[in-house]
């Protein structure tokens, strides 16, 4: 799996750069904000919790939702694998390979930019084109 971090950290800044922006902006035209990384991976939990977004959650269900998007982003790179899911809605993940140690911000940064962009160009074509 190195060799999969390796290429992920070598594709180029420009690249990463304009597929972001082009997402901000259809996220931008679609709810009428600006989204960022954290918007994108409440909005992938949302999605893939599949029941839409319900006006009074906690705090704590905002939080999970965010770590439930982050891991079907991670998924599409094979970071994570699913081990079950259960009625609820709520999955169980097995992580499938480890960044390294050390891994500056601006490097896991990128990656989790490349997963979600990955995850809409998978689920969501519409809004990740232009």
């Amino acid at each position: 799996m190195p060799d999969l971090i390796e290429s992920l950290l070598a594709t180029d800044e420009r690249t990463v750069g304009a597929g972001w922006e082009r997402l901000e902006r259809q996220l931008e035209r679609r709810f009428g904000k600006k989204g960022d990384i954290e918007s994108a991976l409440f909005l992938i939990g949302i999605q893939a919790r599949g029941r839409g977004f319900e006006p009074k959650m906690t705090k704590e269900d905002k939080q999970d939702l965010i770590m439930e998007g982050t891991y079907h982003a991670f998924e599409t790179l094979g970071l994570y694998e699913r081990v079950v899911t259960f009625q609820n809605g709520r999955t169980l993940w097995q992580k499938s390979a480890s960044l390294p140690a050390g891994l500056v911000l601006e490097d896991q940064e990128k990656i989790v930019r490349i997963a979600i962009l990955t995850y809409f160009e998978q689920v969501w074509p519409e809004i990740a084109g232009t």
